[in-house]
């Protein structure tokens, strides 16, 4: 092997193992959850709020900020149909929620703890579906086992969307 096929390979490995690394995760949809998931607004449309993975903001006097990473809403064929940024400015902590019309979706979006995953989501008239992709969620441990829906890690991203059929009528 001369040295032209020996750079050749050296470089195409480390590409195919992170394209291996970044493949979509199989994982059961996320839904609304338990009934306290009810939002105020109109029939016929739902909410999404998705906790991604944060960077860190450093403002003039030293105080640094979390934002959230924006993320992509696709529709279940992987089609493109929203980019959020997911915060309003470098000092906004908090997620944005989007108004969805009810259906399946897949978001595309930053993990904490697993790097960038595909989480498919389900929209409910007049509820808020939540996607926590940052370890900051902690369902409680008398939660049953087929309620959430986890990372092959283990980090816990949502109510299952089985769990919030049964739940929510």
């Amino acid at each position: 092997m001369n040295f032209k096929h020996t750079f050749l390979v050296a470089g195409l490995v480390p590409c195919l193992l992170v394209g291996c690394a970044s493949q979509p995760v199989a994982l059961a949809p996320v839904g609304p959850g338990t009934p306290m998931a009810a939002s105020p607004f109109a029939n016929g449309a739902g909410y999404l709020q998705v906790f991604s993975d944060t960077e860190s903001h450093v403002i003039g006097d030293g105080t640094s900020y979390y934002p959230h990473t924006g993320y992509t809403i696709n529709d279940v064929a992987g089609k493109r149909l929203q980019y959020v940024p997911n915060h309003v400015g470098n000092m906004d902590e908090t997620p944005t929620p989007v108004r969805l019309p009810v259906g399946s979706y897949q978001i595309v979006a930053e993990s904490s703890s697993y790097g960038r995953v595909t989480v498919p989501v389900v929209i409910r008239s007049s509820k808020t579906t939540t996607l926590h992709l940052d370890r900051s969620w902690r369902p409680a441990p008398s939660a049953a086992a087929g309620a959430i829906v986890r990372l092959p890690d283990g980090e816990a991203v949502g109510w299952s969307e089985d769990f919030a059929k049964a739940t929510i009528h």
